[in-house]
């Protein structure tokens, strides 16, 4: 039996890909923090003074104003992914290495998309990728849960992600269901409407972002208020202090 084109070539030519390896020098960015994705391959990474080999399904998380530096081996590909500081607070103050899994892997990719093409979801994509890769995820654990099954999706949907701006329609859309039985279950099983339970869980989270490093503005943004001042009423209303007093009070030494 003859080999087919395909056949011979596959056996003559095993590895078409060159991409030889690449030392990016030593970087400092003031203005992001960077998230260096392992998609294929290995790189050797100094970060902050510590080095590390990044392998495949995994990234490196590097803090805003963290100098590091790192060479991309033969066939490997690395990608940085850029969070601008002024947009989005996290909880992440220190280099990290994170296992990237189905989920983060779309997300990033999603990202990377919507940042290099007119492919522009309406999410805000970012905030969901930090929610997975956060040390200490920005939950708002004293929150009460529903216990109706359509209604503790969306509770765990909007703890996982406070700044998540879909309508109330399109929460229950989500789950196969009404605003109406949304909304029954949330009065009935939490004391509070969807409205009130989602404004307490993002104040509950913008508390715990004020105690990192991040500015007022920053995590307005990551819990979803695209106007501070109005963040700054509600929070003042909540907590009966300003973000800044808040901050000043609580910030981790």
């Amino acid at each position: 039996m003859s080999s087919t084109r395909s056949d011979v070539t596959a056996v003559a030519v095993p590895w078409r890909l060159w991409i030889p390896p690449v030392s990016v020098p030593e970087q400092r960015e003031d203005q992001f923090h960077v998230l260096l994705w392992q998609v294929r391959g290995e790189a050797d990474l100094l970060v902050a003074g510590t080095t590390h080999a990044l392998t495949a399904g995994h990234a490196m998380w590097v803090p805003v104003g963290t100098r590091h530096e790192f060479t991309v081996r033969a066939a490997s590909v690395t990608m940085p992914l850029f969070f601008d500081v002024a947009d989005l607070a996290t909880t992440l103050d220190q280099p990290t290495v994170i296992t990237v899994d189905r989920d983060l892997r779309t997300l990033m990719l999603a990202y990377t998309v919507s940042r290099n093409t007119i492919v522009k979801p309406a999410a805000n994509l970012a905030r969901q990728i930090l929610a997975l890769i956060e040390e200490s995820p920005v939950l708002a654990a004293a929150l009460p849960m529903p216990t109706t099954d359509a209604a503790l999706v969306i509770a765990e949907t909007l703890r996982f992600n406070p700044g998540d701006i879909r309508t109330v329609d399109e929460l229950a859309e989500s789950v196969h269901t009404s605003a109406r039985t949304i909304e029954r279950a949330f009065r009935a099983e939490t004391g509070m409407t969807l409205r009130q339970w989602r404004i307490r869980n993002r104040m509950e989270a913008a508390a715990v972002l004020l105690r990192s490093d991040a500015t007022t503005a920053a995590v307005a943004f990551r819990v979803g208020y695209t106007n501070v001042n109005a963040f700054r009423r509600v929070f003042l209303g909540h907590f009966g202090l300003s973000p800044t007093d808040y901050a000043t009070r609580f910030r981790r030494p």
